[in-house]
């Protein structure tokens, strides 16, 4: 991270390692070939480094770091290190969203506003899933913070009311 500072690519390797991240855990074969060790070295890094031709040449030289000291297998987890220390470094605050329907324009600036105010974060990076199982309502988890607000929670908390009785 301290390189990416100093040559001013930062942003280019951050999103580096939000494809590298993504990559990973979209593609299980992927993962399969980097946690397989019967499959040598070169040839992982010559899998990497045709999957992530296009990304700098300074995040090409960490992969070939990275498999030079037999560590492929933690290439995912290090991607996402990296995106939490950038996240810290530039004052983004990851959310996420999950609600029973698509939440609109409107509720998402009223939630990233809130986020704002509680954290004081510079920006928020802002993810929203579509859980059926919410009933209605949102639960919003951001660092260790979890607010629930959902029906699905309310249910849960009545359910143990009237057990409880």
């Amino acid at each position: 991270m301290q390189q990416a500072i100093t040559d001013n690519k930062l942003s280019v390797v951050a999103d580096n390692m939000a494809l590298i991240s993504s990559t990973c855990s979209s593609s299980k074969d992927l993962r399969n070939v980097l946690s397989n060790p019967i499959i040598n070295q070169q040839q992982k890094l010559n899998a990497l480094l045709s999957v992530f031709a296009q990304v700098d040449p300074m995040v090409l030289n960490f992969i070939r770091l990275i498999c030079d000291k037999n560590r492929e297998n933690l290439l995912p987890d290090m991607a996402d290190a990296f995106l939490t220390l950038y996240r810290t470094n530039e004052g983004i605050q990851k959310v996420t969203v999950q609600s029973a329907v698509k939440v609109s324009e409107h509720d998402e600036q009223s939630i990233k506003q809130y986020i704002k105010q509680k954290t004081g974060a510079k920006s928020i990076e802002l993810h929203t899933e579509i859980n059926p199982s919410v009933i209605g309502g949102l639960v919003i988890k951001f660092g260790d913070n979890l607010l629930d607000t959902s029906i699905a929670a309310k249910l849960r908390k009545l359910k143990k009311e009237l057990n409880i009785a």
